[in-house]
């Protein structure tokens, strides 16, 4: 395995928020989640953003326009990354039965299947980023960061 290399610092934002602020450890949490995963899906010839996809869509078929507001991500732009998953194989499109105009994102047999090999792999790059925590501290920042999300 390669060894990581850390990515370049953002610019501090005008003001001067300190490096310890909310904004730059969470940049620094989601590179390091976002090295972690990519290598552990690597094997799998999964990205991390397709992952995410995959399980957002593994419950339910799910409007395309909604899964584009969900991940962040421009229309045009998760419809690239949507082709490149439909021609594996592991996502379809659908048309929604009451709205033609509506495209239906659903994983196929093989993507769920995928998805439940990702799982575990996704789980363990996850502990692996969360190591220097112990057991209450993670359940603690958990938590914190539960409420932070849905405040």
């Amino acid at each position: 395995m390669a060894p990581r290399t850390q990515p370049p610092a953002p610019p501090a934002p005008p003001g001067g928020q300190p490096a310890g602020g909310l904004w730059f450890c969470n940049w620094k949490l989601w590179m390091g989640a976002k090295q972690l995963l990519q290598e552990a899906l690597a094997p799998l010839g999964l990205a991390p953003r397709e992952f995410w996809l995959l399980a957002l869509v593994r419950e339910a078929p799910t409007p395309q326009r909604e899964l584009a507001e969900r991940c962040g991500m421009d229309p045009s732009s998760l419809v690239a990354v949507l082709d490149g998953l439909e021609a594996r194989g592991w996502v379809e499109r659908r048309r929604h039965p009451r709205d033609r105009r509506v495209h239906l994102i659903a994983p196929t047999a093989a993507g769920l299947a995928l998805y439940q090999q990702a799982l575990p792999l996704a789980q363990r790059a996850e502990a692996q980023q969360l190591h220097a925590l112990g057991a209450d501290e993670r359940r603690q920042l958990m938590r914190l960061l539960r409420k932070l999300v849905h405040a």
